[in-house]
């Protein structure tokens, strides 16, 4: 009983680490791409922090299993380079195999907590990040717009610079704004201008003591240049239009059973592999554990992170082919969990009972016709 709280307890603490340390640096790598997309005015830069949260949520389940794996991993390694393994061998006849229990009271809590984030939690922060970028996207012209850069908005169509806005929104100052339109290019440019809402709820931007520029296109090219004591432009808001998921990926766990496509069974076979592969991954550790005590341990690290990568492309080549119908999302299910769960019993098979894959004779076989053609 000590030894198995003792091997918990290091195993949690190793969990621990190899999870913040994997998950600070994803969580940098997240915060760079949503600063940047912020920095082009394609998310809310207020909404940062919101969607740094949001995104590393998505993230967790494949973080939880990957720590959990290396966490084994490490433990036992160190084990068989102290030679404790071998008094482990030594005591009573004791094999590979007592270290299943263990390992499996460390693991299982943290298997039932990567279903619970797979299948609940990183679909809401999925479809919590969709809504988020909808209402920035549904929201009008200026208010999307930063002070001192240009941002395009319909689709590139328009351009907008603004060099200051008041506190209240409504108040702007030394506005540009060019638009593009199929008989050629409108440029505008103003001192100062305001925000108003008629009764129906349409904005306008009103721009005063300001000059417009109108170019044609064709052969007939000319300019047209108007100055403007006041000038109204129409800015169009959609922000009152519902937010409704569309992607698979977003939809709760009761929705997306209730669908009977294959997008949705290719979604649901996404999402319970990664239970699967976490409980799978912590039972493979332990034979996989096996390491010379002379050797390092960084090829068998630099090993589980390989596995980790294949584990996590026949995941993805499951969801393809369950998405394309050329698997049942069952058969796709068992045949990967399945494929990995088989080799580690073989491997189980190997440490505890085998001394070699082959007999020995068979081994040394060819050897032997060698050395008796060479006589």
């Amino acid at each position: 009983m000590i030894f198995r709280r003792l091997l918990v307890n290091e195993f949690a603490s190793s969990a621990g680490g190899v999870f913040t340390v994997l998950f600070s640096i994803v969580l940098t790598v997240g915060l760079v791409t949503i600063l940047g997309e912020a920095a082009g005015g394609d998310v809310d830069s207020r909404s940062v922090f919101e969607l740094m949260v949001y995104s590393s949520l998505t993230n967790l389940p494949a973080l939880l299993a990957l720590s959990i794996f290396i966490a084994i991993l490490m433990v036992m390694i160190r084990s068989w380079q102290d030679s404790e393994m071998v008094v482990w061998f030594s005591s009573g006849g004791l094999s590979l195999l007592r270290w299943v229990g263990p390992v499996l009271r460390f693991a299982l809590p943290m298997v039932a907590l990567v279903g619970v984030i797979s299948l609940v939690i990183t679909p809401w922060a999925k479809a919590q990040i969709e809504r988020t970028s909808q209402q920035f996207e549904q929201r009008d012209d200026v208010n999307r717009i930063s002070p001192g850069r240009f941002i395009e908005t319909e689709g590139g169509a328009r351009v907008f610079f603004i060099e200051e806005v008041s506190e209240d929104g409504t108040q702007i100052r030394n506005i540009f704004m060019s638009e593009r339109n199929g008989r050629g290019e409108t440029i505008v440019k103003a001192d100062s201008g305001e925000i108003r809402v008629t009764d129906s709820g349409i904005r306008y931007a009103v721009l005063k003591n300001g000059r417009r520029y109108d170019t044609s296109s064709g052969e007939d090219a000319a300019w047209r240049v108007v100055d403007f004591d006041t000038y109204e432009l129409r800015l169009e808001s959609k922000a009152d239009q519902a937010y409704a998921s569309r992607d698979v990926e977003e939809l709760p766990l009761d929705r997306l059973l209730a669908l009977d496509t294959p997008v949705a069974k290719a979604e649901f076979v996404w999402r319970l592999c990664w239970p699967l592969a976490a409980f799978n991954l912590a039972l493979l550790a332990i034979p996989l554990s096996y390491t010379n005590p002379r050797a390092g341990k960084s090829l068998s690290l630099v090993l589980a992170v390989l596995i980790f990568i294949l584990y996590l492309n026949g995941i993805s080549v499951a969801e393809t082919w369950v998405k394309t119908e050329r698997a049942p999302w069952l058969a796709a299910l068992v045949a990967l969990n399945g494929s990995v769960l088989l080799v580690t019993v073989l491997l189980f098979v190997r440490r505890v009972w085998l001394q070699r894959w082959l007999p020995l004779a068979l081994v040394e076989l060819p050897y032997r016709i060698f050395s008796r053609h060479r006589k």
